[in-house]
């Protein structure tokens, strides 16, 4: 199998350190052979007998970029809340209502209800059982908060999960004042963990129908490698997929670390093609930011913290014992930490573990952080996994979650890079869009949602190759995959295709719909037959011109209407 692409800008690093990261767009053809970049040169294309093609790409007025990754993940999850109740653009409990009322009139069949997305900060507070049992009191109904570690269900599912017993560590279950206390629907962190056996397991074949969905939604994004983080032991189901050669991305998947304990045969592989592999595990270190939930250490001065309920999930010791523990069992380890409390647990906790610093461990989300921690990061090489599209979304009460002490060190990008820490970017999905063009433009202008003009730490903005690095070479190094994050000769034949309107106006990122994507060669998303889109050639005997596939875009992860020419 071989591709070439002529007449399209490519992009070309000149210099790929995280303190100077540069490049441009250069006039270049490209050709992949067997899934690996033979060619990148400004010569025109040609087609040899000793070396036939079986795809042309005529890139004119298109920039081509090296493939995307998106660093963190969930894609089941991703796809599974397609079938859910949106309640992300709720700004009221009765709006909530309206939205959960509509859901259960269109889908009556449906024996629990799920939704994702409000935000007690839009809605005034924070939703409880008694709101929900208005609406449907018959059969259980469960909603995350949009950072996904608080749920609030109707009383129906709080007696299901005997909530008002649970006496866990890592979590709370809220409950109201004396002298009779109830659960008031709201769990939090390790006490959300309750609620799954009312939702219900899933089958092998369901988790295989969902995943795809969020590869699918991937894949047409833009994506051509996913760090996934699945919740629901679905090694057996990845492997399935690229048995079947159904994997449209490379998938870097990454299961709960407390499946090693689970299951003694699971252990890294990775496949010949690359196209899949598992060497890494996750830990939760805290909550969210959003959800107040993140353990954010106290200041110096002393003064009374403003995120009152933040909390580390495990002990010192907990959190040690599970580090070496993937350590003894040969695992990488990718952990969650959003306040400076959790990072600083983690980080003592790799120290102590003796955690070999070439297995790049990785630091997931790094939201507030500190000097210290910064420097103990680099000594550590430990990697800054971020999410650019928090910022926007965060930044509407963060000044209510945080001191000014401590904003100094919070999503400061810009700073990580200048310090030589090694950052990749990431989405977190379906807690954002999986879009890695809307990450990379939230990354390079960090702007409100819904006023561009307000702009939140300007200072920290990254430029278009500051970002691009984040989804290319950091995601990469990350990955451990030093074949990705390029175009040149040797590295995987892994590219997306963009307008070329776009290096005119970085600001359409926001917009922008993808025409093409690659993957080790293969043309996965082929929106080639839009007008004023690249054409495509298949060479096979006659010359016969290609068809192009639909698309899927990022209106309908938000529950809107899409008005996109299929």
């Amino acid at each position: 199998m071989s591709l070439l692409i002529k007449g399209a800008r490519v992009w070309q690093w000149d210099a790929v350190s995280p303190t100077n990261i540069t490049g441009s767009f250069i006039p270049n053809t490209i050709e992949i052979v067997d899934g690996i970049v033979t060619r990148v040169d400004p010569a025109s294309a040609t087609v040899t007998a000793a070396n036939p093609l079986s795809k042309i790409i005529d890139g004119t007025g298109k920039i081509v970029i090296p493939g995307l990754i998106d660093s963190h993940i969930h894609v089941g999850m991703t796809g599974e809340t397609r079938y859910f109740v949106d309640l992300s653009s709720c700004t009221s409990i009765e709006e909530f209502k309206l939205a959960l009322l509509g859901h259960l009139v269109k889908h009556p069949d449906l024996s629990v209800i799920q939704g994702i997305g409000w935000d007690q900060e839009k809605l005034g507070r924070f939703p409880t059982a008694l709101d929900l049992d208005e609406v449907c009191s018959e059969k259980p109904v469960w909603l995350w908060r949009a950072c996904w570690h608080i749920g609030v269900g109707n009383t129906i599912a709080m007696i299901a999960c005997k909530a008002s017993t649970w006496s866990g560590e890592g979590g709370v279950v809220e409950m109201t004042p004396p002298p009779n206390p109830t659960p008031t629907g709201v769990l939090k962190e390790r006490a959300c963990e309750i609620i799954n056996p009312v939702l219900g397991s899933k089958s092998e074949s369901e988790k295989r129908s969902l995943v795809l969905d969020g590869l699918k939604m991937c894949s047409s994004m833009g994506l051509t490698a996913v760090a996934t983080n699945e919740m629901n032991e679905c090694v057996p189901v990845y492997r399935a997929l690229h048995s079947d050669d159904l994997l449209p991305t490379r998938v870097f998947l990454t299961p709960m670390a407390e499946e090693l304990e689970k299951n003694e045969d699971l252990a890294p592989f990775a496949t010949d093609d690359r196209i899949l592999k598992v060497d890494r595990v996750k830990i939760f270190g805290d909550g969210s930011l959003g959800a107040g939930t993140a353990a954010i250490a106290p200041d110096d001065d002393g003064s009374e913290k403003k995120n009152k309920d933040g909390l580390l999930i495990f002990s010192d010791k907990e959190m040690e014992r599970k580090i070496a523990l993937a350590k003894e069992r040969g695992f990488r380890l990718e952990i969650h930490a959003i306040g400076d409390m959790a990072a600083e647990q983690v980080l003592n906790a790799l120290e102590k573990c003796e955690i070999n610093k070439e297995s790049r461990p990785v630091l997931t989300h790094c939201q507030v952080l500190r000097r210290d921690l910064i420097d103990k990061m680099i000594a550590l090489n430990t990697i800054a996994n971020i999410q650019p599209s928090f910022v926007p979304t965060d930044m509407a009460w963060v000044q209510k979650r945080l001191s000014s002490s401590k904003q100094e060190y919070s999503y400061i990008w810009k700073t990580l890079l200048k310090e030589g820490v090694f950052a990749a970017g990431g989405s977190d999905s379906p807690v954002e869009t999986p879009s890695p063009l809307v990450g990379m433009y939230d990354a390079m202008f960090r702007r409100s949602r819904t006023n561009d003009d307000d702009v939140f730490k300007p200072e920290e903005k990254l430029t278009f190759a500051e970002a691009l690095w984040l989804y290319t070479i950091g995601g990469a190094y990350a990955s451990m995959e030093p074949t990705l994050g390029d175009i040149a000769v040797g590295k995987a034949g892994d590219l997306v295709i963009l307008d070329g309107k776009l290096e005119d106006d970085w600001m359409l990122l926001k917009t922008a719909t993808v025409d093409g994507v690659v993957v080790a060669g293969q043309v996965k998303v082929d929106n080639f037959d839009r007008i004023n889109s690249p054409k495509i050639t298949t060479l096979e005997g006659p010359f016969i011109p290609g068809k192009g596939g639909g698309f899927f875009c990022a209106c309908v992860l938000r529950g809107k209407q899409c008005f996109l020419p299929r």
